[in-house]
């Protein structure tokens, strides 16, 4: 489990992965808090591919109220690449992760359950994109479901 630094070493790596015949999976989102529907949406999303990739949205990107995050992007990239699910992490320096699935071209985009019928402009950007390079995008099925801002707004009160 590595942190990448830069979007070249991404590239080479699934470039590389796909060379060997191995299918490439990308999860996207700020994981601040990891709770345990984090950890069930990657086991899920890791058992369908042989490599997981997960990409953390950038401090300067992170939309989720005062205070938030929490941890520092690196921080949390350190958390997710820690655990046995997560094959590489990498921070997105993007407000969406159109960037990181241009470069990485995963063959299934992992989305939780609560975005299988997002309207949100950015998610639809997100899915045309990984439709165009030949993937497919997945909703992991939601059986276990918390919220980071309901554990944040838990602890701070």
């Amino acid at each position: 489990m590595t942190i990448l630094c830069e979007i070249a070493e991404l590239q080479a790596l699934a470039t590389s992965y796909r060379t060997e015949g191995l299918v490439v999976g990308l999860c996207h989102g700020c994981f601040d808090i990891v709770h345990l529907g984090h950890i069930h949406h990657l086991r899920q999303a890791s058992s369908l591919v042989d490599r997981l990739f997960v990409s953390i949205t950038a401090d300067e990107f992170v939309k989720k109220g005062n205070g938030r995050p929490i941890f520092s992007d690196r921080v949390r990239a350190e958390f997710i690449a820690s655990i046995r699910y997560c094959s590489h992490a990498i921070v997105n320096h993007s407000a969406t992760a159109e960037p990181v699935i241009s470069a990485l071209r995963p063959d299934v985009f992992f989305k939780g359950a609560d975005y299988s019928s997002s309207t949100d402009p950015r998610v639809k950007a997100e899915r045309l994109l990984v439709h165009s390079n030949g993937g497919r995008v997945t909703c992991t099925d939601g059986l276990v479901m918390d919220s980071t801002s309901r554990i944040a707004q838990v602890i701070m009160s």
